[in-house]
């Protein structure tokens, strides 16, 4: 067996014990040979990825490190279900994988299935959603969180060539005078100087620095609208204890990322915010919303294209409620929680079933309100469980959809949006171009700083020591959001942004809070063109 394992080694593989002893029964030059032909390669080798490679001709294009990870969490009994999910993308045809019969696992057939709906013909695959596994938090886990953050932030940065000779902080002094640096550090403050320049404090792990961002610079507009807690880059001259910028940079989008296209006409909906159970849901109109979905509403072209619909996406704010803001009772045509989510799910079972329908939660939804939220539990909404089309996953989270054998899919990501108003309010460009009606703005934004909240006060979070789930280190091909109930939708960089409308009139609470709804319409994208369509189901009542 050793033979083996230092063979495997050699070539840049590691192999499961379980993998290492089935190998010894075989010609394992052949095995090796055939992983060694694929152009994605896996770095731990075990008896699963060999039952694949038996099946098929080639290994899927997943990302190997997170299978990795996914792996060490399944053998440490913290979860199963992204695992079994990366198992069926490598089968290609989402089959159910048998593992009753390899030594390194104990699972059954009905636990791989329990989370995976529609098996024979599903290609919704949830690639990253969020479990809470922390049992306490200190300031230490605090801590760890903007470490990890700032490690991952970096990592992205550094992959930029203006930042590549970047060094830590605490070796700037031994560079000279006026000589040229380059640093990644967070940002720890930030105030305007007399002469009306921008001097930000930049830390590490290894210490802080000033940094002078003049007023007379082309950057300087970009270097006001950094908020407190991101992550940036920083070119410039060294000085006494300070640098002064003459260039800045973000972790944002690849400018090289294409526009990906599917080779089939068919159709994804978004939308959001349907709070049922307040007195001012529009029901009629989101009844003929789903009509229309079920071809029972429209004439022959409209009932042509809402036959091509195949997915809808729902990110958050289901339901209305209940106690989320003072006298919200007062708004309520259904008092019970329990009660809302069941007529939620009595709208949804009206959708034919061929559409794949993902929902996640939002803030007016009745789970934690701190990022990120956990998707619904089955006690809680049971009938959209039941739902065989409907796929719950977490705030936020990513997911796939129309994989396959050549194709990779779509990625798309999906955030209720409870920063925005933050970003809104404090990313000065933003505020004078129009605040809370610029979503598409925001989400800009947000793609260019890699975070769905980059500072602290953004939004209620629950840190991890281990991961900051609001990072975007995955570029995705869709971004959507809900929250501010405007329908907009925009691209940057060959991402589509998608802020859904909402099924809602206004509410006091809402001109409170500055939020002007574009209520009833629905969002469809032809993933074959790309193009944009907006479908109003307000008019004509």
């Amino acid at each position: 067996m050793n033979e083996i394992v230092h063979k495997f080694m050699e070539k840049g593989y590691l192999l499961s014990p379980g993998l290492a002893k089935e190998l010894e029964k075989i010609d394992y030059i052949d095995f090796l040979n055939k992983i060694n032909k694929e152009k994605n390669k896996p770095f731990i080798l075990n008896n699963d990825l060999k039952k694949v490679l038996e099946d098929r001709k080639e290994l899927a294009n997943v990302n190997w490190d997170e299978f990795d990870k996914a792996r060490v969490l399944f053998e440490k009994q913290k979860g199963k279900k992204v695992y079994n999910l990366f198992l069926n993308i490598l089968n290609k045809d989402f089959k159910p994988v048998n593992l009753t019969n390899t030594d390194d696992l104990n699972l059954n057939e009905e636990q791989i299935q329990e989370n995976i709906k529609d098996e024979n013909n599903s290609n919704v695959i949830i690639l990253k959603d969020y479990n809470d596994l922390e049992k306490k938090r200190d300031v230490e886990t605090f801590t760890n969180y903007f470490r990890q953050r700032y490690a991952a932030l970096k990592n992205i940065l550094i992959s930029r060539p203006e930042l590549q000779n970047a060094i830590s902080i605490n070796r700037l002094q031994n560079k000279s005078g006026h000589e040229k640096v380059v640093i990644i550090g967070l940002v720890s403050d930030k105030r305007l100087t007399k002469n009306g320049n921008l001097l930000f404090v930049l830390e590490d792990s290894t210490g802080t620095i000033s940094v002078v961002f003049s007023k007379n610079k082309p950057f300087f507009s970009n270097a006001n609208d950094v908020l407190l807690d991101e992550v940036i880059g920083v070119t410039g001259l060294n000085g006494d204890k300070i640098i002064f910028a003459d260039n800045l940079y973000f972790p944002d989008v690849p400018s090289n990322n294409q526009l990906k296209k599917f080779d089939e006409e068919i159709y994804i909906a978004f939308t959001s915010d349907m709070q049922v159970g307040n007195k001012l849901f529009f029901e009629k109109n989101f009844l003929k919303f789903i009509d229309w979905l079920n071809m029972d509403r429209g004439d022959e072209r409209q009932k042509e294209l809402a036959k091509k619909v195949k997915y809808l996406f729902i990110p958050g704010d289901i339901v209305e409620g209940v106690g989320v803001y003072p006298g919200q009772e007062e708004d309520l045509l259904i008092q019970d929680i329990y009660k809302q989510y069941d007529k939620f799910a009595e709208y949804i079972g009206k959708i034919r079933k061929d559409i794949k329908i993902v929902i996640s939660p939002g803030n007016h939804d009745a789970i934690q309100i701190a990022e990120p939220q956990p998707a619904f539990d089955k006690n809680l909404a049971p009938a959209l469980h039941e739902l065989p089309n409907v796929y719950i996953t977490t705030n936020p989270s990513l997911v796939n959809i129309c994989s396959t054998k050549d194709f990779s899919g779509f990625n798309i990501l999906m955030y209720h949006g409870f920063s925005f108003i933050h970003v809104a309010e404090n990313v000065d460009t933003i505020r004078k171009l129009g605040r809370l009606e610029r979503p598409d703005l925001i989400m800009k934004f947000l793609l260019q700083k890699r975070h769905l909240a980059p500072s602290h006060t953004s939004t209620l979070y629950l840190p991890n020591a281990k991961e900051d789930s609001l990072i975007i280190d995955k570029v995705p091909d869709f971004f959507i959001s809900g929250h501010l109930h405007k329908s907009i939708a925009a691209n940057y960089k060959g991402v589509t942004t998608v802020n859904c409308s909402c099924w809602i009139d206004s509410t006091e609470d809402q001109e409170r809070r500055g939020v002007i709804p574009d209520p009833c319409k629905v969002i469809l994208v032809n993933l074959k063109t790309r193009d944009i369509k907006i479908l109003n189901f307000k008019e004509n009542e």
